[in-house]
Formats: structure tokens, C-alpha cells, sequence
């Protein structure tokens, strides 16, 4: 009996698990959306108040910061989907991996960053906040 429940507990864990795998992948696909938009709401709703940012350059942004240079004039992103993705789920933290390719106009002039990333969850409240984030470029 005992190995019984302890295996309906097993069971149930992996769901939750698994469940909350699927939200914050979900989400972190909605980071990409909100990006290449420039939907500045979505990022004051869903990044948590102490939220940083490491730039690849190495320079640290908070989420104000963040926010304000999201969507500086001329910009005109393409839309992208992130790759590579891995979402691990510990309790209450996530972490996500991933490869992003995002193209864009700015001042005039064609870009692309290819770039790997790193995002770091935490549930609070029965919700998942983007508590920080970095940024490498992918050299080639």
C-alpha cells in the first residue's frame, strides 16, 4: 500500500513538474513575441521588479533600463523564434536555455544578432517572473 501511494505521489509530481515546464516554456517564447513587438507592457507585467540583465557586452540593466531601451526610434525587428531550448524546472525556480537569431533595421542599416541566452524564473504567488537574464553573442 505504501509503494502505491508513494508512487501516486511520484506520478503527481512529474505532472506539476512537467506542467510547470510547459508554462515557463510558453513564456519564454512570449519574451521573444514582446522583443521583436516592442511590447514594453508585457515586460513591466511579467519581469520582477529586481530583475538584471547582462547585455553581451557584459553591461548589467535593470528592468527600468531594460524597458526604456527596448524600442529605441528606427528600430524594425523581423520576427524569430528562439532554438535550441531547454527549460529545467527546480520547485519554484526555472532555467531556460536557448539560441535566438534576431534580424533588424536600425538607423537605416541591416543587422543580425545571433546569440545564446540564459533566463532565470522564479514562481511567486502562483506566478512565473523573469528574474534575470544574459546574453552571449555567438561569434563566427
Amino acid at each position: 500500500m505504501r509503494s502505491v501511494a508513494a508512487l501516486v505521489l511520484l506520478l503527481l509530481a512529474l505532472g506539476a513538474r512537467a506542467d510547470a515546464a510547459e508554462d515557463v516554456r510558453r513564456l519564454d517564447f512570449d519574451i521573444t513575441v514582446a522583443t521583436w513587438t516592442g511590447d514594453t507592457v508585457w515586460f513591466e507585467e511579467n519581469l520582477a521588479d529586481d530583475y538584471l540583465l547582462i547585455t553581451p557586452g557584459g553591461t548589467p540593466r535593470t528592468k527600468k533600463e531594460f524597458i526604456r531601451e527596448l524600442t529605441p526610434p528606427g528600430l524594425k525587428m523581423d520576427p524569430y523564434d528562439p532554438s535550441e531550448v531547454l527549460v529545467r524546472v527546480y520547485g519554484d525556480t526555472a532555467v531556460v536555455t536557448g539560441r535566438a537569431i534576431q534580424k533588424f533595421i536600425l538607423g537605416g542599416a541591416r543587422y543580425t544578432n545571433d546569440r545564446r541566452y540564459t533566463n532565470v524564473y522564479v514562481k511567486r504567488k502562483a506566478r512565473w517572473f523573469l528574474v534575470s537574464g544574459h546574453s552571449s553573442s555567438i561569434r563566427r
